[in-house]
């Protein structure tokens, strides 16, 4: 028997209930989720804990804290009475106990994740785990480059008297090796007098104080919305694009190049070009003066996301209008590994192993918004480091 015409819309209404009632109740866990996580918005805390330094332009102040509460993660980080993101330890290390040294920028300081969490942690837990007598200190500092790492392991890092230097290089670094500012702020600038590398400008000047911090205003509009944009946006752009077709948001627009990311051009610019020279120069000086202290030098490559994960990939080919045919994903880590046979250091690239370890959506070693590692990242590169410190057997103390 057919349903009449009453029951057809009482269960047409009560579908449409139950539907508006879901979406109603995702809509208040979306929100919640959003105000917990800082409500979306993005604050310059780097300031509030970082100082002028006259050799490398700033560094981190010495028992300083801030916490950081950002859209995808919400840390306290803590400075300890030496100036690094590193637990409380002298210069001096324990009697029979390997010391090594991280440098790097903020993947190594590591800001987005609890200190225990970072790459210099989970590394220095793992080798411990196997019984290793270790420990593996923290010099990174946001914002640096390799001439500031350079001069960072000369003046400070020796102090720690590590046996092993694992330096991590990013993209951006080899633009910023060639130039005295970075995102506005004053810093060393190396030149090659006569094959010796010296500073153009000694003291590094100080930039006028930091304005007052402000935030974004509180993002409007369904949070719901907003959680399902970031997701295609970020994890199936394609999907995106054809949603915004549709008029559910603005298609994505194309982005103007930054300076630093041409690093991946297949015709590099002059100015590009002078920079992997510096770079080059900084690296060598540095394979030098880890030798002359009696330490290793490992290069670890960060890859950039998009070296990683082929929807970043698709992302970042809409963002910039490239494909294949105008950058070369692989042109930075191969520029490092020739590098380092020119000097006689080892590189070891994570491209492949942060790539295993992405399972999108449930495992993701860089964050969507921020860009850096999440926890699951730290790991793997410090999974990473700790297989090729054993297989190479750079572990031994003495």
């Amino acid at each position: 028997m057919r349903a009449s015409s009453r029951e057809r819309l009482g269960r047409a209404i009560l579908v449409i209930a139950s539907v508006a009632l879901c979406t109603a109740a995702l809509e208040g866990v979306a929100r919640v989720v959003r105000r917990f996580r800082g409500g979306g918005y993005e604050a310059d805390e780097a300031s509030l804990y970082m100082e002028h330094d006259p050799l490398l332009g700033w560094r981190k102040r010495p028992g300083s804290s801030v916490t950081y509460r950002h859209r995808e993660f919400t840390v306290e980080v803590s400075i300890n009475r030496l100036g690094l993101r590193d637990p409380e330890r002298g210069y001096a290390a324990p009697p029979g106990c390997l010391r090594l040294l991280a440098l790097g920028d903020s993947f190594v300081e590591g800001y987005t994740v609890a200190l225990e969490q970072t790459v210099s942690q989970v590394l220095e837990s793992s080798l411990r785990a196997g019984g290793q007598r270790v420990e593996v200190v923290n010099g990174g500092t946001s914002g640096y480059s390799t001439d500031q790492e350079y001069l960072f392991y000369r003046t400070e890092g020796v102090r720690y008297s590590p046996r092993v230097v694992v330096l991590f290089f990013y993209y951006n670094d080899v633009l910023y090796n060639g130039r005295a500012r970075f995102a506005g702020q004053p810093k060393p600038l190396l030149a090659d007098r006569g094959g010796w590398l010296q500073l153009v400008n000694d003291p590094v000047p100080a930039s006028p104080p930091a304005p007052h911090v402000r935030r974004a205003a509180a993002p409007q509009g369904s949070a719901l919305l907003e959680w399902l944009h970031d997701r295609l946006f970020y994890g199936a752009p394609r999907a995106h694009q054809a949603l915004a077709r549709l008029g559910l948001w603005p298609p994505i627009a194309r982005m103007r190049e930054q300076p630093e990311i041409r690093v991946y051009d297949r015709q590099s610019p002059p100015e590009i070009e002078a920079a992997w020279e510096k770079t080059a120069a900084l690296l060598g000086a540095l394979a030098q003066e880890t030798a002359a202290h009696g330490a290793r030098l490992l290069v670890v490559y960060v890859p950039s996301r998009f070296e990683v994960d082929d929807r970043s990939w698709e992302l970042t080919r809409i963002l910039y209008s490239v494909d294949e045919s105008v950058w070369d994903r692989a042109a930075v880590r191969r520029r490092l590994e020739q590098i380092g046979g020119q000097h006689g250091f080892p590189v070891l690239d994570l491209t492949a192993a942060l790539r295993r370890d992405t399972v999108w959506p449930w495992r993701r070693p860089y964050f969507d918004y921020d860009g850096h590692w999440t926890r699951d990242g730290h790991r793997t590169a410090a999974r990473a480091v700790r297989d090729f410190l054993s297989g190479a057997h750079w572990l031994g103390v003495g």
